[in-house]
């Protein structure tokens, strides 16, 4: 029998040798003992565990699962944004981006890594001190959901970093489910009575958000990291290619499909390469990630308001099927444009079952030929979105029906109006029923107000019952109200009155975006909020003074001044201020030392990123801008500047280099 010391030296053995399995088996996938070993080795760590608790801490293996979790996800902030990705479909819009690429750095000797892209769910895992402290979904990329009781279940994730690891990482990737797990899971829910998951992806994405990990841990689920967020102490990176490096090196999952190419032809190779292993893979894959290595060139060649311009994604050939169009219906959008939909025979393609496909305007219609009975091919472009390319074989004897509605569907005759350019059909009626309904929905969903329990049901029998007609009747709601409708019961009217409540406290830039402002989508509500910090600000700003916003244009900034512009907005905004919606974004310094000024960097700064220069001046409270104006009171210029530098001194703007930019800041 072991005495005391024994035992917690048997213990440090056991938690390094399950650690060093796990690695084996998630990471490497290379086993050397079979699971009745492992599940022994496990058995043992947790009876000397029960019988010593003084030595069980947070990085042991008996750890990974916790107890339920009594109430909803906890929101969390990203240090750094997490962007998405632009697409292409083709070796051509490849060779574009390319191009794009050696006009922004001003050379063609790039060297590129491109990496499987898994078909799975976005997440961060931060790391202090080597020890895991927080994992999260992405969300909408500036904040997310706190899952880590759930990211601690996943054996291919470490608890404690090995080796030289940073003081502190924020590395992202992707949480996916294998093939073998993913039919496992839908066997077990079969036989159970339950719904099955249509694809691995919605089954990880549902399994990452459970409350109980205990039920997350029986799902398998795995991960592969392919970038950070935030890097801080000990270590210097000058690549990609260098993160994958460490990353492997500190103990995290790195898919070993990755190829280092120095040309445009071995990004295409690569590319096709990838694609033909793609069946083969015991995981859903949906494309390649094609990344700039070197971490200044990216930082030089900087981000859209969306994406990054140093990374593309390139999609697989989508996924095809054939059936036969049920009929063609107009669908009024919450903007009022008419979009035809075509209403499909139900048919499974990549995955998922596909019923309906939108044919995006009238001329689409005629383009096609297309009509009711056709039998047509149809794709997942990107193996996501539902696309029919053509019709295989045409009904007999039926006119194609191409004509636009002179009325609309949803309310009355006489309000479709066509928009500049002759593609776009728009209702033009305040109170048409369709529109108020999407608009409801939109204004609840996630992303936007985040009403739980305000969906598409609730708010068709809100409008039907006649409850609301507007996004501020939402916060004039009574319980009492509510228990007249079939859907609601004491607890759901009650679950929903305090989502509401709750939503009352949003940051403006949530306000914003539901607000569903046309040309306006997140990343732009998030840049008004941030730039004008309160409602009133921004629903009073000319359009020069919203064109001065970081990134928006002409066509934006006309939008959000039009929007504005109409008495029955500025009465729906007095009428959600009454009602305590808030109208402020936190954590914004309205005034500084640097009000009123304009800053825009160019080049390449050697102390920090153009980002992190100008999140300083925005603190002072300036702006930065995208280009350079007559309205640029300093461009800050590195190494390597182009034509924003030369614009600079055509306008006689100010020039100011990094030395000068600090002691200014100063």
């Amino acid at each position: 029998m072991m005495d005391k010391a024994a035992s917690f030296q048997r213990i440090k053995q056991l938690r390094e040798e399950i650690t060093h399995h796990d690695q084996l088996y998630y990471v490497q996938d290379a086993p050397v003992i079979s699971d009745q070993d492992y599940d022994a080795l496990l058995k043992e760590l947790m009876l000397l565990e029960a019988k010593y608790p003084g030595a069980v801490s947070a990085e042991s293996p008996t750890q990974r699962v916790g107890a339920k979790v009594l109430s909803g996800a906890r929101t969390v902030a990203h240090t750094v944004k997490m962007l998405s990705l632009d697409n292409t479909y083709s070796a051509d819009e490849i060779r574009e981006w390319c191009a794009r690429v050696y006009k922004g750095l001003g050379r063609e000797d790039v060297a590129f890594i491109v990496e499987l892209k898994i078909d799975g769910v976005s997440a961060s895992l931060a790391y202090e001190n080597g020890m895991l402290v927080l994992g999260a979904t992405r969300g909408d990329g500036v904040t997310g959901e706190d899952v880590t009781h759930n990211v601690r279940t996943m054996r291919s994730i470490p608890l404690k970093l090995k080796n030289d690891f940073p003081d502190l990482i924020e590395c992202r990737g992707e949480v996916y489910m294998a093939r073998v797990d993913f039919d496992a899971l839908n066997v077990r829910r079969e036989q159970a009575g339950e719904d099955i998951f249509v694809n691995p992806r919605n089954a990880a994405s549902g399994s990452l958000k459970l409350m109980d990990p205990a039920e997350t841990a029986r799902r398998h689920l795995r991960f592969f990291v392919h970038s950070f967020g935030r890097l801080e102490g000990r270590v210097s990176l000058a690549t990609q290619e260098g993160f994958f490096n460490l990353a492997k090196s500190c103990g995290f999952p790195v898919n070993p499909h990755t190829r280092l190419c120095r040309s445009l032809e071995e990004v295409l190779k690569a590319c096709a390469d990838f694609e033909a292993m793609r069946t083969g893979l015991a995981y859903d894959v949906d494309g390649v990630v094609i990344k700039v290595n070197r971490f200044d060139d990216q930082r030089m060649l900087g981000e859209t308001m969306k994406s990054p311009r140093w990374a593309v994604a390139f999609k697989f050939a989508a996924y095809q099927a054939t059936t036969f169009v049920r009929d063609i219906v107009v669908q009024v959008g919450r903007t009022g444009v008419l979009t035809p939909v075509a209403e499909l025979e139900p048919v499974f393609c990549g995955g998922v079952t596909i019923s309906r496909a939108t044919l995006h305007n009238f001329d689409e219609i005629q383009r096609l030929g297309i009509g009711k009975g056709d039998r047509v091919l149809i794709e997942r472009a990107g193996d996501v979105i539902p696309k029919i390319v053509k019709v295989v074989e045409a009904r007999h004897g039926q006119e194609v029906v191409s004509k636009v509605p002179t009325d609309c569907p949803a309310c009355a005759p006489e309000f479709i109006v066509e928009d500049e350019g002759g593609v776009a059909h728009r209702c033009i009626n305040p109170s048409c029923p369709k529109q108020l309904e999407r608009r409801l929905v939109h204004f609840a969903s996630r992303h936007a107000m985040d009403i739980e329990g305000l969906g598409e049901s609730a708010v068709r029998q809100l409008l039907d019952n006649g409850l609301v007609l507007s996004v501020a009747d939402i916060y004039c709601l009574k319980r009492e109200d509510l228990l007249k409708l079939e859907l609601f019961g004491a607890k759901k009217a009650d679950n929903l009155l305090a989502a509401i409540e709750r939503s009352k406290k949003q940051a403006l830039s949530r306000l914003i975006f539901g607000l569903g402002i046309s040309n306006i989508g997140e990343k732009a509500s998030q840049l008004l909020a941030q730039h004008f910090g309160h409602m009133e600000a921004l629903s009073v700003a000319t359009q020069e003074a919203l064109m001065r916003v970081d990134e928006m244009g002409v066509v934006s900034s006309l939008a959000v001044r039009e929007y504005f512009d109409h008495e029955v907005i500025r009465s729906l905004i007095d009428r959600l201020r009454v009602v305590g919606v808030n109208m402020v974004e936190p954590n914004r310094v309205v005034e500084g030392r640097l009000s009123g000024k304009v800053f825009v960097f160019t080049g390449e700064l050697l102390h920090q990123t153009r980002s992190e220069a100008g999140a300083k001046v925005k603190a002072l409270g300036a702006d930065v801008g995208a280009t350079v104006t007559k309205a640029t009171d300093y461009v800050v210029a590195g190494s390597a500047a182009g034509s924003k530098l030369d614009k600079a001194r055509k306008l006689k703007v100010v020039i100011i280099n990094e030395q000068e930019f600090e002691e200014l800041i100063a």
